[in-house]
C-alpha cells in the first residue's frame, strides 16, 4: 500500500522530531509516543456523505495522552492548500473545562495572566481565539460578565493556515517547530488552568 510505503514513517518521523523539539520548551511532551498521536488514515465512512475510503490530509494531535487525550496540546494539519497548525485544548474533560470557566468568572490574577498571553506580539497570527461558545450560560455561572464568551466556551483552540508555498520553502518541521513554540504559553496556561494536578 502507498501509504506504508512512501508517507507514513515520513510523517512519522516528521511528529518524532517535533516531540522532540517540543520537549525542550513543553516538558509534557518529552515521553509522548509518537504514534499515540497520528490519526488513522482510513476514513470511517458510516458517518460521512462521502465514502471515499481513505483521507486526503495527514494529522496528528501531540499532547501528553496523544491524541486520545483530552489534554493541551498542538495539532498539525497536512494537505494541499488547506495546511494549518492549531494549539489548544479541544473537547475538554468537565472537571478541565469547569475549572477554566472558574477561572474566567472569578476573573483574578489568572484570567489576566490568559489576556496578556493572547495580547502578545506572536500569538497575533493564530488569532481570533476559537471557543465554539455555547448559545447558553452554563448552570452555576454568572449570566452576564465581561468574559461570558469564555465562560460559555467548550473549547479553547489557536489557529494559523500554512500555504503550500511556506510549507516548500521553510520545510514542515521548522514550520510547525516554530508554531509550537509560539503557542507554547498558551497551551502550558490552559494544562495548568484545567489539569492543576
Amino acid at each position: 500500500m502507498a501509504w506504508d510505503e512512501h508517507v507514513r514513517h515520513g510523517f512519522e518521523d516528521l511528529v518524532t522530531m517535533l516531540l522532540l523539539a517540543g520537549a525542550h520548551i513543553d516538558d509534557r511532551l518529552a515521553h509522548v509516543d509518537p504514534r499515540s498521536c497520528l490519526f488513522r488514515i482510513a476514513n470511517d465512512t458510516r458517518f460521512h456523505k462521502q465514502k471515499d475510503p481513505y483521507k486526503t490530509w495527514l494529522s496528528a494531535w501531540m499532547s501528553p495522552g496523544g491524541k486520545n487525550g483530552a489534554y493541551p496540546g498542538y495539532y498539525i494539519h497536512l494537505a494541499p492548500g488547506a495546511s494549518h497548525v492549531s494549539a489548544g485544548v479541544w473537547v475538554p474533560s468537565k472537571p478541565a473545562l469547569h475549572a477554566l470557566r472558574t477561572v474566567f468568572a472569578e476573573d483574578k490574577a489568572e484570567a489576566r495572566d490568559f489576556d496578556r498571553i493572547l495580547a502578545s506580539r506572536t500569538l497575533r497570527p493564530y488569532l481570533p481565539l476559537e471557543t465554539a461558545s455555547m448559545r447558553v450560560t452554563p448552570r452555576g455561572f454568572p449570566k452576564e460578565h465581561p468574559r461570558l464568551a469564555l465562560i460559555r466556551g467548550r473549547n479553547f483552540m489557536l489557529e494559523r493556515a500554512v500555504s503550500d508555498r511556506e510549507l516548500q520553502q521553510r520545510g514542515a518541521f521548522a514550520v510547525f517547530r516554530d508554531a509550537i513554540r509560539a503557542t507554547v504559553p498558551f497551551v502550558r496556561w490552559l494544562d495548568t488552568t484545567a489539569m492543576p494536578s
